[in-house]
Order: C-alpha cells, then structure tokens, then sequence
C-alpha cells in the first residue's frame, strides 16, 4: 500500500474517534459511511489488530486503539504544522486547542491568562472546558487538561506547573464554638466538609517532628467543587482541607483560621498532562511552556 492510502485511513480513524460515530466522520469527510467503513477496515487487517468494537448500539475503542490514535493524530498534527511552516503567514502555532481543567482553579487563577495567551498566539483556537472529574483525554478528545494533586500511575506525560499548599482551616466562628483541634485524632469529634474529588479523601496524612499521624475521618458534607467546600466553612459549617489558592486570602484576612497549623500536611502539584511527547503538536507546546511561565513562580 502506498502512503498516500496509510496516511488516509489514518485520518478517517481519527476523524471516526473524534466524532465517535461513523456516519458523522462520513458527513465531516464529505464520504460515504460504507467508505468510511471499508478504511477502517482496511487498516485493521493491515495491522492485524482490532481498533474498535462496534455494535448497532455503540462504538468502543480498544486499548490498541487508543495507542494507535495518538500516535496517527501525532503524526498527522505534524505533517499539517510542517506543510503550515513553508508559509510565512502561517508559521506561528494554530488550529483548535481542546482544553480541561479544575473549575475553581480554573476561574481563579487560569481564565485571566487565556487572553494573555490569545494575544500571543492569535491563530490557535481554544476550546475549554471546566470539570474537576478525572477526564480521559482520547475519548473526550482533549489535548490537554490541567489536574491538581498526586497522579496515578499512567501513559500519559506530565509536567509540573506550579505546587499549592493544602490547609486544614474553619471559621473563627466555629472554632469559638467547638473548639480546636490539638491533635489530628480530634479531627473526628468535628464536623469534616470533604472535597469528593481529592485521592484518598478520607485519609488526612499530618506530619510533626518527623512523625507521620494519619486519620480516617467521615464528612458531614461531601462537595464536588472547592469553592463550595469554602462557603461552608466560611459560614461555620465545619473544618476542611483546602489548596491555598482557594482559601489562602481568607486565611490572611482572618476570615479562616488555620487548623492544626503546628503540623505539616501534604502540597499538591498541578499538572499539564497530555497524551505523548513525541510529535506533540506546535499549539499544545506553546500553551504548556506559557502555563509554566505565568504559574511557576505563582503566589495565591
């Protein structure tokens, strides 16, 4: 087969993945759905390999699948940025730049720079996307999302942004009310607003003259977004475990007092994470070198 057909069907692969359904990469492609269909099965009997599994009712890409989509959108995005190159006007970074990131995070501290950002890159169109649950970048189609907190074990890359403080932190009001805390087993006698999407949420590891305490605490309120989580507290609703970026003003304003301040918890660090380092495209480069510029030497 000639590499004209291999770069075809990877295209019509990427296209089927990106729109998860065959008949719309037919209308995107401008084909018929049975062309569609033979590509793809095309290139799965040249690789020997099955890449998705499909049914009348739904279309699932298989693990080979995944790897093979990266990599042919890889080499796709390259050949584009190349051919892009040899023309003046259109050798700065473009196309659309799908993006996922922390909600609070997000609003805070991310959307003053994605103007900051256009205006350095004006050809590259952002797509972003506010969500604090763990996304997957091939099936959402994402280049890149920006996550907070210690990464399992992955195939995707990383790298480090900026590092946030955690605070265990409740209102005055509340303290007044029903004291403070000494030691991290106290923790279980108060009222515990949780953030649901923290890694072993319940586990609140504390550290003091190289000591390690850890307690297993159970959440009056359990709260999918941080800045909920600080409504409450602000209001006296409890004691909660929360980034500095979100509560660090109201710790120094008085709003919030620090709980358990003579003991050392856990930073967590921000991430860009993207599927591959290889052939990564100009635009998600650009964006990750600029997020580290603006947020490494950040204070919240």
């Amino acid at each position: 087969m000639n590499r004209a057909n291999k770069f075809l069907e990877m295209t019509v692969f990427i296209t089927v993945v990106d729109c998860n359904s065959f008949i719309e990469a037919a209308d995107k492609l401008n084909i018929s759905k049975q062309a569609v269909s033979r590509y793809i099965q095309a290139l799965e009997e040249r690789l020997q390999v099955r890449l998705l599994q499909r049914s009348t009712r739904k279309m699932v890409v298989t693990n080979e699948g995944q790897s093979f989509y990266w990599q042919a959108k890889a080499i796709i995005n390259a050949t584009e940025e190349a051919e892009n190159s040899l023309s003046l006007d259109q050798a700065s970074p473009q196309g659309i730049l799908r993006v996922n990131v922390p909600v609070s995070f997000g609003i805070l501290h991310l959307a003053p720079l994605w103007q900051l950002f256009l205006n350095k890159y004006p050809q590259i169109e952002l797509d972003l996307t506010l969500s604090d649950r763990v996304v997957n970048l091939l099936e959402e189609g994402y280049d890149l999302v920006v996550r907070i907190g210690n990464l399992e074990n992955s195939s995707l890359i990383s790298r480090k942004l900026a590092t946030t403080r955690m605070i265990v932190a409740a209102s005055p009001q509340y303290i007044a009310q029903y004291g403070m805390p000494m030691h991290p087993n106290d923790l279980r006698q108060h009222k515990i607003i949780m953030y649901s999407h923290w890694a072993r949420k319940e586990q609140w590891g504390f550290w003091q003259n190289g000591n390690y305490n850890s307690v297993n605490l159970t959440a009056n309120v359990y709260c999918n977004n941080g800045d909920s989580c600080r409504q409450i507290i602000l209001q006296g609703g409890g004691i909660s475990k929360q980034p500095d970026f979100i509560i660090g003003q109201d710790i120094k304003v008085g709003n919030l007092v620090e709980v358990l301040s003579n003991y050392t918890i856990e930073d967590y660090n921000i991430y860009a994470i993207y599927p591959s380092r290889k052939l990564l495209p100009l635009r998600t480069r650009c964006l990750i070198d600029f997020l580290v510029t603006e947020l490494q030497n950040q204070s919240w």
